[in-house]
């Protein structure tokens, strides 16, 4: 019955169809929109994805992109007739936004595609090329050596040395094999048995870690035109990750960051860019220059920071794509954004080990004004989580469910 709603509703304004809703980054966007009266279309590969369950959007089970590539598109041109309005596609993941990118000729007839195609997109894809051309764009980079070899595993360890990190050029396929998209390594010996398990997953950067906290990472988020001219920007930094250092974020802050804005958007017109992105960097204490982590090419975990903040890119990425652009207005400052279930989880296993006082904490709290995955407007998605989480913790499985996190 909800599908036959949002039918219905396209039939007067164009609709959206946001791909891979299992966390924040696709739940968020269906908010996003929902508030602006979108009729939304929210679609997963996996039936628990905490967006099919949103009250703002139909939801939908599609095959998964990374296990079948071509049975994706094919399910996408087989809806495609049966949409009243061609639909404007956000996919969340770079398993969902590679395909699309790829097959855009296939897919154009149906759908309004608001991002770059794979010519542009395979180079975001090359993190050696994201480095390369931050370097031609003038933008600071970490000390890094790229790793094909033994011998530039050698040359590597010289001239980085250690504490480093290691992490692949193409992340997807090392992120699968060891859940996590980075690897922290403290010595030679480990930099040799670590490389002996990942020596197959193609070309792989060796890294100088950035010194400071996680509150020293900043993002730019934007949307850019086909022109690639910025018709939304914010800018804004973490505040805690879980887990520290290498994780995803549990609270971040809206702060405009001019130099920041300037640089990240001089890295992006270099690549030629469309779309919605994070730039992220870190801020370097020991000079105090912003030196490049990553470009995502799509939405980003905390992306309704920037909506919260009065930089609405969902909204501009749709706009844009249905020929009523405009340009987004600049942000206010102060906002923060947290996901309250993990923060807090945190915050308890730190005052168990004495390294927090809980005044302190609850005061962090001041300016919060969205949570991730929580919503009086849309409850479902949250209680659901929550439900999950406490079965966890009663049954003592202490192993998140399958679709439980990003």
């Amino acid at each position: 019955m909800r599908f036959d709603r949002f039918l219905k509703a396209a039939e007067t304004r164009p609709p959206a169809m946001v791909l891979q809703v299992s966390w924040a980054n696709g739940l968020d966007i269906i908010r996003d929109l929902a508030a602006s009266g979108v009729p939304l279309l929210a679609a997963d590969a996996n039936p628990r994805a905490l967006g099919l369950h949103s009250r703002l959007a139909a939801g939908v089970v599609c095959p998964d992109p990374q296990l079948d590539e071509e049975a994706f598109v094919g399910f996408l041109e087989q809806l495609g007739p049966r949409l009243p309005r061609r639909a404007v596609l956000f996919p969340t993941h770079d398993q969902y936004i590679w395909p699309i990118s790829k097959h855009a000729k296939r897919l154009e007839r149906w759908y309004r595609i608001p991002f770059s195609r794979w010519e542009t997109m395979q180079r975001l894809h090359d993190k050696r090329e994201q480095l390369e051309s931050a370097q031609r764009a003038g933008v600071d980079i970490p000390r890094t050596v790229f790793v094909d070899d033994d011998d530039d595993l050698a040359r590597g360890a010289e001239e980085i040395g250690f504490p480093a990190i290691f992490k692949p050029v193409e992340s997807l396929a090392f992120k699968t094999r060891f859940r996590r998209h980075v690897l922290e390594i403290g010595s030679r010996d480990e930099l040799l048995r670590v490389y002996d398990k990942v020596r197959d997953c193609g070309t792989l950067m060796l890294q100088d870690i950035v010194p400071g906290g996680d509150e020293e990472l900043y993002t730019l988020g934007s949307y850019l035109d086909e022109q690639s001219r910025p018709l939304a920007q914010f800018t804004g930094h973490k505040l805690r990750q879980h887990p520290p250092q290498f994780g995803h974020v549990s609270m971040a802050v809206s702060l405009w960051v001019p130099e920041l804005a300037e640089a990240g958007l001089r890295l992006l017109h270099e690549l030629g860019y469309h779309g919605v992105s994070q730039v992220e960097f870190k801020r370097d204490p020991r000079d105090g220059a912003y030196r490049l982590m990553e470009i995502n090419a799509r939405h980003w975990m905390w992306h309704s920071l920037a909506t919260a903040s009065g930089v609405n890119l969902s909204l501009a990425a749709y706009r844009d794509a249905i020929g009523e652009p405009y340009m987004a207005p600049r942000q206010t400052d102060g906002a923060k954004w947290v996901v309250s279930l993990t923060d807090a989880r945190d915050a308890f296993a730190r005052w168990r080990r004495g390294d927090e006082k809980i005044g302190p904490w609850l005061k962090s709290y001041r300016g919060v004004k969205v949570d991730g995955l929580f919503s009086l407007k849309d409850p479902m998605p949250g209680a659901l989580l929550a439900g999950r989480q406490l079965r966890n913790i009663v049954t003592r499985s202490g192993k998140p469910q399958e679709g439980d996190k990003p």
